[in-house]
């Protein structure tokens, strides 16, 4: 297969704070704001990169999630500070995939660490939209360029949530 898994891509830590609307009626995250989450950190990463969804979205080239997966080893609560580590995890002509760690360090384990609340991966496609058909196509080169030379850790990002 012609795909790049590499661990030379940087992983960027985002700090994301536990809202009310993020909870269910005890306190707790709701499952599916984990996947929210993803896509946030996953979308500052990019914008990190110099990437903008927004121009790629201009020129008929949109990312869609082809599959996601969540593995739930602690429940956040309301209140709680978490960092949401993003870094690429796979890279391929036409895929890029994505993976998260999400910790809570406020809370920590037995041995001191900042629990483990969350990891997870969300793989997208590149597609292109044409007449009523959606069809996969390459990653744009400058996509690729931005996402393969911008390999140094960049400051954490900016609060979301």
């Amino acid at each position: 297969m012609n795909e790049r898994i590499t661990t030379a891509f940087p992983i960027r830590s985002y700090p994301y704070r536990v809202y009310y609307a993020d909870t269910d009626a005890g306190g707790v995250v709701y499952y599916a704001q984990y996947l929210r989450m993803f896509e946030q950190t996953r979308t500052l990463y990019l914008e990190d990169c110099g990437i903008s969804l927004t121009e790629l979205a201009d020129i008929n080239c949109l990312f869609v999630c082809r599959r996601a997966e969540v593995d739930y080893i602690s429940s956040a609560k309301l209140g709680d500070h978490l960092d949401i580590e993003t870094k690429i995890s796979e890279l391929g002509k036409t895929h890029v995939t994505f993976s998260y760690t999400i910790t809570c360090p406020m809370r920590k384990n037995q041995d001191g660490a900042a629990t483990l609340i969350a990891e997870g991966i969300t793989k997208l496609v590149s597609i292109r939209e044409k007449e009523g058909h959606v069809r996969p196509i390459r990653i744009p080169k400058t996509v690729l360029d931005a996402l393969s030379t911008n390999k140094s850790p960049l400051p954490v990002g900016v609060q979301t949530g």
